[in-house]
């Protein structure tokens, strides 16, 4: 597990003294404990739910209601996140608990269909396939499109390439096998089948020929490059949707392909598990580095290409069960590699590949674990007992619909003829600004959830796809009828179960998603359209497309980002000043290439960086604010690139909801003049006064942005560089954030603290008012009041704490930061001169912030 990992499971569990008793006069509740024992139970099973509480006046659990007492008993169907909340008039606190459900291990299928569908689904699947199915109508449009295409001759057109071709075979193959299961006139089942195993067959036939560089179907890359990645599934899923019109000398001509593609994904593929041919042994997932790029998509999806092909062909068609035996690898290296992955580096829901890939990434796993399913091979008991092989035994899957409600906008935006389109907190490259569509991962998901008796997730997951994905409920019919993308078609048509409504998951979802594993930090005040919506991350930089954006922050209000990091596709969007976080000028690179880019920007390095970053303290529990505090240093230097003068680099953060964001930077380098700044991206261009920059957004609101520290600092606005098709890229589609705002002290000394305070506001409304607080006598603290809020952070987060005094007119509230977690202290007062000791019976929150 990663120090980001470790450090926010201790974080969000409360480590550090537990409290008892009752909870001083104004302070909000502590939470000390929250379990679920057992933490594991099998489907009809039940679990005690326990707390341990001081100082609240009500209990709920989101999605429950209400509970009192100390413990409570429930029987929950599927793999669950319970989210307690403690409140009292002075606040609230949180906290999750995970129960996983197991359901029993599937019964071993020996018939076809038995990939994503078995043959005892079929009766229900054709029963929707009716005229009052619009689903299927549109499902039905394409595939008669399809036909055409093929009866045109373009899909002999197909070079068999294993790059992009308009034609693929195999995803023809695999709609009109997909049709002979499920169209009700058996007449045209018979003519999808034998159309799927003509273009089937013909390039297994080219295939067979053997390994030649450039030819149709035998370009060693086809197995293992993009085409595979993309439209791998193809191939076996026909074979299994057809078997029975398949002969034998198909079916040992399909062999003998699969066996030499699987043989090459083993073998030559990039991604592959190392050492080769070796499984659940520890050693492949010894090296983190390794771990991570097993979340790779081009990884993911070799997992599933030769799981799938080796789960296709019966054992009389596989002679010595060759072909079979390889589903050994694909979940004893493969999947063993991902499942650990899913548990650690990348807990909380989100891919670490962001949101251009991850759809695809997560996708990949979820379509194998889901054919393992249906195939009755998901008992751990026959692969040395790992429980990855149910999709249900990993917390992560049932993190993956909290996780993708909280990355979205409140409100749909509409650019153009695509119709409804949601914003999203986007991480990583990307070539849009908005969510994508998940259907390649919520479908398995949802058809895993029918087949296990989770039909409120799959009602969930039904709805998500009707009114979230790009073009909302209007554009569903052109998603399913007019895709490029069949096997997205052919998941809908899945998913979408006529006689089921879907249900809204914003009604149980919480309003605050932690994603540990990568450090990713979701919150907003509520569901409404007038929400307002905070975001923050700091998390591991080493694989492909992650940027530096460790300790970035956004803020969204009332249908808009006011800020927010700039998103694009390149080597220019990767970079810190992009993200809402700190350039700091380090050491030249050793190599000057591109990698001069990062170095003239002062920004982070995405790759070659000398470690994880480390999250010190995060508080998400109370709804008034969040907190966090985060060490980015390691993510400046790079000892690979001989770059490495920046010997400090933190941010403490608190959003004060719903409209004030104040962060604290410390930046520090070996050597003076070298710049350190303060990064804001904005939707439009500020006007600057003194220490206060100003903007009106293009929806009317107001945003303050108001430099405290350096007290030497110089403010300015501009637009943001045109980086259009130069080394650093293209911006993403509709990307709002064109101008930026820099805070700097023009000195550049070798150390340099930044305190801003950033307000989001109605058109017409005044700025917040603001000052400047340091402490006098004790530990170093510094910080701002924001209206009557009092906020203070550590000067030096090295620094032991005994005590701080500090003074500040007109603050009825304060948040003192870098406390020890759910540790007591003492605060003492005389006129507007606060004190704060170390012990006593106020008692700081589980991030260490401590709120009188």
């Amino acid at each position: 597990m990663t120090r980001i990992a470790i450090l926010l499971a201790c974080v969000l569990a409360g480590c550090g003294n537990p409290s008892g008793g009752e909870v001083p006069p104004g302070q909000a509740p502590t939470i000390t404990a929250f379990t679920a024992t057992p933490g594991t139970i099998t489907a009809g099973a039940s679990t005690t739910l326990a707390w341990t509480v001081s100082g609240a006046t009500a209990l709920r659990l989101d999605g429950i209601g209400a509970v009192t007492g100390t413990s409570t008993t429930l029987a929950p169907t599927a793999t669950t996140t319970y989210h307690l909340v403690a409140e009292n008039d002075a606040g609230a606190a949180t906290a999750d608990a995970t129960v996983i459900v197991n359901p029993e291990p599937g019964t071993e299928a020996t018939d076809h269909p038995r990939l994503w569908i078995r043959s005892a689904d079929l009766p229900r699947l054709r029963g929707w396939a009716v005229a009052q199915n619009p689903t299927w109508l549109d499902l039905q449009r394409l595939a008669t499109r399809a036909k055409d295409d093929m009866d045109a001759g373009h899909v002999a057109e197909d070079d068999g390439s294993a790059h992009y071709v308009s034609y693929p075979t195999e995803t023809y193959a695999q709609l009109f096998a997909f049709m002979s299961l499920v169209d009700p006139d058996a007449t045209a089942r018979a003519d999808w089948a034998s159309r799927a195993r003509a273009l089937l067959m013909h390039a297994v036939g080219e295939a067979a020929k053997g390994l030649a560089p450039g030819q149709p179907f035998r370009d060693p890359d086809f197995a293992i490059n993009d085409r595979s990645r993309w439209n791998g599934e193809g191939f076996p899923l026909t074979v299994d949707w057809i078997y029975g019109s398949l002969s034998a000398a198909d079916k040992a001509q399909i062999r003998g392909v699969f066996l030499g593609w699987i043989d090459q994904d083993i073998h030559d593929s990039y991604n592959r598990p190392v050492p080769e041919d070796v499984t659940y042994d520890p050693i492949l997932v010894a090296d983190r580095a390794q771990v991570r790029w097993a979340g790779n998509n081009y990884a993911t999806a070799h997992m599933r290409n030769i799981g799938l092909m080796a789960m296709a062909l019966d054992a009389a068609d596989d002679p010595g069960d060759a072909l079979r035996g390889r589903l050994d690898n694909a979940i004893g290296a493969w999947l063993y590699k991902v499942d650990e992955l899913l548990r650690t580096d990348a807990a909380g829901g989100l891919s670490p590949e962001g949101f251009e890939y991850g759809p695809q990434s997560l996708g990949y796993v979820a379509q194998f674990l889901l054919a393992l399913r249906t195939a009755g091979k998901d008992d751990p008991a026959r692969w040395h007992d790992l429980a990855g092989v149910q999709l249900s035994a990993n917390p992560f899957w049932a993190q993956v619909v909290p996780a993708y409600v909280n990355s979205l906008s409140p409100v749909p935006i509409t650019h153009d003829y695509r119709g409804p389109l949601y914003e999203c907190a986007w991480y990583g490259d990307g070539q849009h600004t908005q969510a994508p569509d998940f259907i390649e991962t919520f479908g398995p998901l949802a058809i895993y959830a029918q087949l296990t008796g989770n039909a409120a997730g799959a009602a969930q997951i039904a709805w998500i796809q009707t009114h979230q994905a790009p073009g909302g409920a209007e554009g569903l019919a052109d998603r399913v009828g007019k895709t490029e993308a069949f096997s997205a078609s052919i998941l809908y048509f899945l998913t979408l179960d006529p006689a089921v409504a879907p249900i809204d998951p914003h009604a149980t979802a919480p309003t605050r998603h932690v994603a540990p594993g990568i450090g990713r930090v979701l919150a907003r005040t509520a569901w409404t359209d007038d929400a307002s919506w905070f975001t923050w991350s700091l998390g591991w930089q080493g694989i492909d497309h992650q940027d530096g954006d460790g300790n970035a922050f956004e803020l969204y209000r009332h249908g808009e980002f006011l800020t927010k990091k700039r998103i694009g596709y390149g080597y220019g969007y990767e970079t810190s000043d992009n993200s809402n976080t700190l350039a700091i000028e380090n050491d030249p690179p050793d190599h000057m290439d591109y990698r001069a880019l990062l170095w003239q920007r002062g920004s982070q390095w995405p790759g070659d960086n000398d470690g994880d970053p480390t999250i010190v303290a995060l508080s998400t529990g109370d709804p008034r604010f969040v907190a966090a505090t985060g060490d980015a240093t390691t993510l400046y230097d790079s000892a690979h690139e001989l770059s490495q003068d920046v010997q400090h680099a933190s941010r403490s953060i608190v959003w004060l909801a719903p409209d004030h964001v104040v962060i604290y930077d410390r930046a520090t380098t070996g050597k003076a003049d070298r710049f350190k700044r303060f990064w804001m991206g904005t939707p439009a261009l500020a006007t600057v006064a003194g220490a206060r920059a100003t903007m009106l957004s293009p929806g009317g609101q107001q945003l303050f942005v108001t430099s405290l520290l350096p007290t030497t600092a110089v403010v300015t606005a501009q637009a943001w560089p045109d980086e259009d098709d130069v080394a650093g890229g293209t911006p993403a589609e509709f990307e709002a954030m064109r101008y930026r705002i820099a805070i700097e002290d023009p000195a550049k000394p070798a150390d340099v603290r930044f305190l801003t305070v950033v307000q989001g506001a109605d058109a017409g409304a005044a700025a917040s008012p603001t000052a400047r607080i340091a402490s006098t006598v004790g530990t170093p603290y510094a910080g701002a009041r924001v209206g009557t809020t009092a906020v203070l952070f550590k000067v030096n987060l090295a620094d032991a704490f005994t005590s701080t005094t500090y003074t500040v007119a007109g603050a009825t509230t304060h948040l003192v930061t870098g406390l020890a977690p759910q540790s007591g202290y003492t605060v003492t007062r005389s006129g507007d001169t606060v004190t704060v000791t170390a012990g006593g019976s106020s008692m700081a929150d589980a991030g260490g912030v401590l709120v009188f």
